[in-house]
């Protein structure tokens, strides 16, 4: 999934209790959606230090530790909010390898290029217009 593919799906969580009532989960909402691929990416494309962008923050492990992280420095509610985000992420990169349980069990990295598919693109781009047309009418 793209970047505006995750941006639509948190959107659309924000758009549910308990997040819905309070504006102050927006931010981390967004934020962790975007940030396994912001991690991820950047280690196996830009540093060339994994053979895909898909390791280190596409995991149960980060999922849980960082937003218990973000839960004691910043509050429970920006907690849930990027536990949500981030959980929205990895639920929507579903259809393609995600390394659940790594680094404790092994996985078969193959070496990838970052994809970029322009028809997908455009389908999620139409998604994220969609979600900000509701979520601009449900404010």
């Amino acid at each position: 999934m793209h970047i505006p593919g995750h941006l639509a799906i948190a959107l659309a969580q924000h758009c549910l209790p308990p997040l819905a009532k309070d504006k102050k989960t927006l931010k981390p909402l967004l934020l962790a959606c975007l940030f396994p691929d912001a991690v991820d990416k950047t280690i196996g494309y830009v540093f060339h230090a994994m053979p895909n962008g898909r390791h280190y923050a596409h995991n149960i492990f980060s999922l849980i530790g960082l937003s218990l992280i973000v839960s004691l420095i910043w509050g429970k509610t920006t907690g849930y909010a990027w536990f949500l985000g981030y959980a929205g992420h990895l639920w929507a990169d579903r259809k393609s390898l995600v390394p659940w349980f790594f680094p404790i069990r092994k996985y078969n990295f193959k070496k990838g290029r970052f994809a970029f598919g322009l028809s997908q693109f455009i389908r999620e781009t139409v998604f994220l217009i969609i979600t900000l047309i509701i979520y601009r009418i449900s404010r």
